[in-house]
This record gives C-alpha cells, sequence and structure tokens, in this order.
C-alpha cells in the first residue's frame, strides 16, 4: 500500500535533474545534529511500547497493533499502513494534554504549553490544542515516530525529506 500515488505525492521532474537532497540522508543528519536539541521528555518512555504485526488465520489479511505484554492485539485493521498510524496514535492517545488556551482579563487568549505562555491568537479553536499536544508526544516518542513514518506513503516521505533538507539549509546555516 506505501506506492499510492497522486496530484500531491507525484511532482514532475526532469530525469536528468540531480537528485534533490533528502533529510535522511547521511548529509543532512549531520547538518541537522547542528540544532538546538529538543527538551528531553520523560513521559516518552511511558507509553507503550506499541507493536504493529501481521495476523495469520483464515479470512483477508489483517494487522493488529499490541501494547507490550498484550497478547492479543488491541485492535485489528485490514492495512498495514493505517495499524502503524494507529500505533503512533496510541502512543499520544494515552497522554495528558500539555498545551490549552486561557484568556486573560483583556480578552487576549493565551496558548500555553505545560503552563507557560508560547503565543498568543485572536481566537481558538477547541481541537487545536488536543492536535498540539499529539504532535508533541509525537515529536518525543520515536518510537511512534517511526510508526507514523512507516505509514507514509514512499513518496510523500522522499518529498518530505526534500522539503526538510531545504528548510534545515536555509533555517541552520
Amino acid at each position: 500500500m506505501r506506492d499510492r500515488r497522486d496530484d500531491c505525492t507525484d511532482s514532475p521532474r526532469n530525469p536528468t535533474d540531480p537528485q534533490p537532497p533528502n533529510a535522511f540522508d547521511r548529509q543532512f543528519l549531520n547538518l541537522f545534529a547542528r540544532r538546538d536539541p529538543a527538551p528531553a521528555l520523560p513521559e516518552a518512555d511511558n507509553a507503550g511500547p506499541w507493536r504493529v504485526t501481521r495476523l495469520h488465520g483464515a479470512g483477508d489479511p489483517r494487522w493488529g497493533c499490541l501494547g507490550c505484554g498484550e497478547p492479543a492485539p488491541r485492535l485489528q485493521l485490514q492495512e498495514p499502513d493505517v495499524a502503524h498510524m494507529v500505533a503512533a496514535g496510541l502512543s499520544a492517545a494515552e497522554r495528558p494534554p500539555r498545551f490549552r488556551f486561557q484568556a486573560d482579563v483583556s480578552g487576549q487568549l493565551h496558548l500555553l504549553h505545560h503552563g507557560q505562555s508560547v503565543g498568543t491568537a485572536r481566537h481558538g479553536s477547541d481541537s487545536l490544542p488536543l492536535l498540539l499536544s499529539a504532535l508533541d508526544h509525537l515529536r518525543a516518542d520515536p518510537l511512534a515516530l517511526a510508526h507514523l513514518l512507516m505509514a507514509v506513503p514512499d513518496g510523500v516521505l522522499e518529498r518530505a525529506g526534500a522539503i526538510v533538507m531545504e528548510m534545515a539549509n536555509r533555517d541552520y546555516r
């Protein structure tokens, strides 16, 4: 299923053009290692670990998401990509939210991360703090991030690597 393609993943490229730089090669990793590290989050060691495994038996192929020590899958899915997304999502879903909005006396909305204001907004979406919390957990959990990357179609992953490499060259040089 990883070879899905659409207008977003297929960008016209001249076959004579050199391959664009990719964030998942050694050159990028050496460049990106120069940035300031993200703060360590101890909770990342407590989630899961989740694993995705192919379930064998009669009927259609199935994929299961199992937590550490679980004898049976928590979820059974038809597609391995979806199973990997679920494994990544389970890691974040079991965590308390780290982001929230809070209004001050003047009515200004503050986006709080661990109780500290990290920005202001004219109006807020109820789902934004939950989504930011899930993404925050995902960036702190290497196994969850690996599951998410396994769910990404190859063309999207390749293009994302080139975009990240471009951003790193621009922002960290």
